[in-house]
């Protein structure tokens, strides 16, 4: 079926050559911890670090909201921007990574960290191309693990930008690769898969998913790969996520056999006290599906996958967003199909939109505890559309579709807007913010659900280059 399409989106053999990126400085952060997002007597949603304790040698244990995009430690989930296709140390194409830093007021535009290969970098790398984040070496900052998986025939590479009190610091780590890999950084994804406190970190090249456990020696590019998928066609997006409820992250894999004879299929592997091991009951549609997450968004204790397949087929041209719910022993059911205009979907302008499931992010806006669902349609005309999570489930009661002008764009910079979301909570208030990119140097865009204004626009340090890569 060919390349799969892009998606978002969230470490290895012996010692990885350890190489410093070239940064820009941040301002220092200083505010107070945000407060836990926690429901009474509700699971911790899937996909979020499971509820931290302190622990015996003393390290600073992960916030439960926000600890794995914390990368200051301040107590506010930051924001990462990738462009692989711009340019970092003079070389045109070669890729970058921007971040921005959370606060009480949102995400502050002047205080933004670059992130790049710097002297090193190389045309057509792609550096920035997939992001995850999670803290790797259990300091209490979240790390960054940056996917380079160049085009074609190229090897590919991942390099982790490791957090500290002033964030994204200059120290950096590019990780080792199984041998003959091809794309290796295609696919990233992050979780705490054996449950010992450190994430671990899966990727994925553009045959095979591999998996590396975290640990301290992680910052001097010590780790080991364990494979996860055996060698095969095509590979797709990849998303983390507890989906049996048992405390371990599982791992969500999109991958075709027989590229292009086999239409795909989505399935889960378990986590366990050994790591991944297996794979959990049931499937999830595969066909055309670029963009992953996961999320509990029945409130039942068991992450549920969501998927989205942007490209047009029978049943609707316009996109179309699968949900499959989670269980103690896999995917339980038929999944739920979604489309924009499905019952009960938020008018304006359905019928002009398309790319409906280009991007997918899960995340609580509205503080009750339940994962919502963004979709990302960036198309010629985008947008980006929300769905609430509910007892019973994703629902369209109360939807809401940000189109361009929610962002503030003039109409020819509006191209593609949906084009990546990000579901985040950036101001420590208990309610995720949504982040959207907009191709046609549209840059990357703020948003707050509850209707706080046009929120923040964030536009790339040259006016011919788009912040429109993955977010995370």
């Amino acid at each position: 079926m060919g390349r799969f399409a892009p998606f978002l989106l969230a470490t290895v053999t012996a010692l990885a050559a350890v190489t410093a990126c070239a940064t820009s400085d941040p301002t220092a952060g200083g505010a107070t911890p945000a407060p836990s997002t926690a429901v009474p007597g509700r699971s911790t949603p899937a996909g979020t670090a499971l509820p931290a304790t302190p622990s015996a040698d003393g390290r600073k244990p992960l916030r439960w909201d926000g600890g794995a995009h914390d990368y200051n430690g301040d107590g506010y989930a930051d924001l990462t921007v990738g462009l692989p296709e711009g340019t970092a140390g003079g070389v045109e194409e070669a890729g970058r990574v921007e971040a921005v830093y959370g606060s009480p007021g949102g995400v502050p535009t002047r205080d933004r960290r670059i992130i790049s290969r710097g002297s090193a970098a190389v045309r057509g790398e792609r550096f920035g191309a997939t992001l995850a984040s999670g803290d790797f070496d259990r300091d209490g900052y979240a790390d960054l693990a940056i996917g380079a998986p160049g085009k074609g025939g190229r090897t590919g590479s991942v390099v982790i930008a490791f957090g500290a009190g002033r964030g994204l610091s200059g120290e950096t780590a590019t990780l080792g690769k199984p041998p003959s890999t091809k794309g290796f950084g295609a696919g990233l994804a992050v979780g705490d898969f054996d449950r010992d406190g450190y994430h671990d970190l899966a990727v994925a090249s553009f045959s095979t998913v591999w998996v590396t456990y975290g640990h301290d020696g992680v910052r001097a590019g010590r780790a080991e790969w364990k494979p996860v998928l055996p060698e095969t066609a095509d590979v797709g997006p990849l998303a983390a996520g507890d989906v049996t409820g048992d405390g371990f992250a599982d791992l969500a894999v999109v991958y075709s056999e027989d590229d292009p004879a086999d239409e795909g299929t989505g399935v889960v592997f378990r986590g366990s006290r050994t790591g991944l091991s297996g794979r959990v009951e049931g499937t999830f549609p595969g066909w055309g599906v670029g963009a992953v997450a996961v999320g509990d968004v029945d409130g039942d204790g068991h992450g549920d996958v969501i998927a989205g397949n942007s490209h047009a087929d029978a049943e609707d041209p316009g996109g179309q967003l699968y949900i499959s719910r989670g269980s103690a022993t896999g995917l339980a059911g038929e999944h739920t199909l979604w489309t924009r205009g499905s019952p009960g979907m938020p008018p304006g302008r359905p019928e002009a939109v398309d790319g409906f499931g280009d991007a997918v992010a899960a995340g609580d806006v509205n503080g009750d505890g339940y994962a919502d669902v963004a979709v990302g349609a960036g198309g010629q005309v985008g947008a980006a559309f929300l769905l609430y999570g509910g007892r019973d489930g994703l629902s369209a009661k109360g939807a809401q579709v940000f189109g361009p002008e929610s962002a503030g764009l003039p109409a020819e910079s509006a191209q593609e807007f949906g084009r990546e979301v990000a579901l985040t909570d950036l101001d420590g208030d208990g309610r995720a913010e949504l982040a959207v990119s907009a191709g046609g140097g549209g840059g990357m865009t703020v948003l707050s659900p509850g209707g706080k204004g046009a929120g923040t626009r964030l536009t790339p340090e040259r006016p011919d280059e788009s912040l429109s890569g993955p977010l995370n």
